[in-house]
């Protein structure tokens, strides 16, 4: 009986334990928006007022700051200019502080405050330089803050061409390749593919065994290309019914963190297009696996793999000026869908032993007018694909498609 007086002093010190949560480390901006009376002067959509990417796709309004980023960069009209400070916004994770940066000290930022952001011209903008601190004080990010102008928009005579020839492994770890677009007209246009949710199924995977990679000297002229090929997702692929990752490559982005939840969804297509698509032609090869499977892995007795290649031009604002953005699941069938350029399967070369040329015309399913078009009102999607319907995780094994030399033409 001697030692219960240790009992009350031990479980006073648990307690204490228990009820002291360390102070947080986290130290991001998670979202960011401006406010304007008048938002459409200086941007395309009123959207275009909150910074980022959006949080899903039935939701496209509501945007995020990608966690890697270290800038957070508003795209005004081409003919914009902003002359007078603006206020500004964020939301910073729990418990985070943010400063503005002004004369070199760090000053606590009050939201809603008028900062200047001036942007006057192309490369002309003010930066305004953030800090967030976390809650524990140990760790802090510093962000890059502004408006910038961009070029006013110009067609050369003989196309939009894509070569696919700018690349290199994703810079986090270096598991998967990624592409940026290297036409100096079309710099902005986001290049993506389902590398990043291949990666969550085999996360062994060297660079080049993805289903979507480069050829450094396999193209039409000896130069770069693309390759697309259907792969195996593995045990992991096969225990959440995702048997197959099929090669693809689309303007657009892709949600890595919907990818196992909701792999449609993921996968958002489009960017807002100042021009008016007429045709897309380029080159490929393509050669079906050998064996047409479901998505339960059941083998489809008398099936051959299809390739697809095909582009999208949308409305990307409803009217009642939200935004739109085709996922997926509606990207060939949605009602905003203005005009499409598909490849005619019966027309597909299988053998896949020369490049094979291709001359989409697209078709338009709808009037639109020049205003919508000059005014960004119009969204683009090019979209690459080894097995056509890859998306319900139909397809075969082994079936490759190889892109190059892809040009879009525009009436302007």
């Amino acid at each position: 009986m001697k030692h219960l007086w240790f009992l009350p002093l031990t479980l006073f010190a648990l307690a204490g334990c228990i009820g002291s949560e360390p102070a947080g480390t986290e130290c991001d901006i998670e979202r960011c928006w401006i406010h304007l009376d008048e938002p459409e002067v200086v941007f395309y959509h009123a959207y275009d007022t909150m910074a980022g990417v959006p949080v899903t796709a039935d939701n496209p309004g509501v945007k995020v700051i990608p966690s890697a980023a270290d800038s957070v960069v508003f795209s005004a009209r081409w003919d914009a200019r902003v002359c007078t400070p603006v206020p500004i916004y964020f939301q910073v994770t729990p418990g985070a502080t943010l400063y503005r940066v002004v004369d070199g000290k760090e000053v606590p930022f009050q939201n809603g405050t008028a900062v200047d952001l001036n942007a006057t011209g192309v490369n002309e903008h003010t930066v305004q330089t953030f800090i967030v601190r976390s809650e524990d004080r140990q760790w802090h990010r510093t962000y890059r803050v502004c408006i910038q102008i961009p070029p006013m928009p110009s067609y050369p005579e003989e196309g939009f061409l894509f070569r696919f020839d700018a690349y290199g492994l994703e810079p986090n770890e270096g598991k998967y390749y990624v592409w940026t677009e290297s036409n100096p007209f079309l710099q902005d246009l986001p290049w993506a593919n389902g590398n990043p949710g291949y990666r969550l199924s085999v996360s062994s995977a060297r660079p080049e065994d993805y289903p979507t990679v480069p050829m450094a000297d396999g193209g039409v002229d000896g130069g770069p290309c693309l390759r697309l090929r259907t792969c195996d997702t593995g045990g992991f692929g096969r225990m959440v019914n995702m048997r197959l990752a099929a090669g693809n490559h689309f303007i657009g982005t892709f949600d890595v963190s919907n990818a196992l939840r909701d792999a449609l969804a993921a996968t958002r297509f489009g960017q807002p297009f100042a021009y008016k698509p007429r045709l897309m032609r380029g080159f490929y090869r393509y050669t079906p696996g050998a064996t047409m499977q479901n998505h339960n892995g059941e083998t489809i007795q008398d099936a051959v793999d299809e390739c697809d290649i095909y582009a999208v031009f949308y409305r990307n604002v409803d009217d009642n000026g939200n935004q739109i953005q085709l996922d997926g699941s509606n990207v060939t069938t949605s009602p905003a869908i203005v005009a499409m350029a598909r490849i005619d399967r019966s027309t597909i070369d299988r053998e896949g032993k020369k490049w094979t040329p291709f001359s989409l015309p697209f078709v338009y399913q709808q009037d639109v007018t020049d205003e919508d078009i000059r005014q960004k009102r119009c969204s683009i999607t090019i979209v690459f694909s080894s097995s056509q319907d890859g998306g319900n995780f139909i397809g075969a094994i082994g079936s490759t498609l190889w892109i190059d030399e892809v040009t879009l033409e525009c009436d302007y």
